[in-house]
């Protein structure tokens, strides 16, 4: 969802709230969410409620309401059954099969394989029944669907380098991160590509400190898990964990 399109639907939805209505909002990713979070906070007589169905998930949806209130998040986690034997599947593959049917990024929430390729994955209610009806393959896989009912959750992993940067500015640190220039990092971060802490910042001098979250649209997610000491010529030791 774009940010402009975003500002304007929540606008609306606090509106209606102050009017005594309540919106259950799709699945937003953790920039959008950090973003409505943030706007929630300074309209102290609304609620804000959130969920994913998924342990540790990374997109959930949002309720908005002036009242105290039983929840329904409208949220079905379905589960793929397919041949392991002969086929593996990624999370691309499942994205991209969904989407194929023409369901939008936000009526589609986390997706799980783990480490045994067990795959899950979580969508809005209102579409379920049109997966289960349209969904028969990913890729050359053939697959079937059952709505599952116990705990899923995402482990979250990380893959972990050990570099150098002449400082910690986001450029630097993005360029070492996907491996290309600086000046190509500076060319996302100023195309609005690049989160940092889950807020787009088109700032390329921000200074970055450890424990910080950025992420690179089309690259990953990161984190820069260390900041060491410096090297003999003057140039920084950190460390940059790629979530895998």
């Amino acid at each position: 969802m774009e940010y402009d399109e975003l500002k304007k639907r929540l606008d609306s939805i606090i509106d209606k709230a102050y009017q005594g209505g309540v919106t259950l909002m799709p699945f937003l990713d953790e920039a959008e969410a950090s973003y409505v979070e943030e706007t929630l906070s300074y309209h102290k007589t609304l609620n804000l409620y959130s969920d994913g169905l998924i342990i540790n998930s990374d997109r959930k949806r949002y309720l908005i309401t002036p009242y105290d209130t039983n929840i329904n998040f409208k949220i079905v986690i379905f589960k793929i059954i397919y041949n392991k034997r002969f086929y593996e599947l990624s999370h691309r593959s499942i994205l991209g099969s969904l989407m194929g049917l023409g369901i939008k990024r936000e009526c589609i929430g986390d997706i799980v394989i783990t480490d045994k390729m067990d795959c899950f994955f979580a969508v809005t209610e209102e579409i379920s029944p049109f997966i289960k009806q349209e969904l028969k393959q990913i890729g050359k896989c053939p697959i079937d669907l059952i709505e599952y009912n116990e705990t899923v959750t995402n482990i979250i992993k990380y893959e972990t380098k050990t570099t150098f940067v002449t400082s910690l500015r986001l450029d630097s640190i993005v360029s070492c991160a996907i491996s290309k220039s600086r000046g190509d990092a500076q060319e996302l971060i100023m195309e609005s590509l690049v989160t940092l802490n889950y807020r787009i910042c088109q700032n390329n001098s921000e200074v970055l400190k450890e424990g910080d979250i950025f992420s690179v649209r089309h690259y990953g997610k990161y984190l820069l898990s260390h900041v060491g000491g410096k090297s003999k010529s003057g140039r920084i030791i950190i460390d940059i964990s790629k979530r895998i």
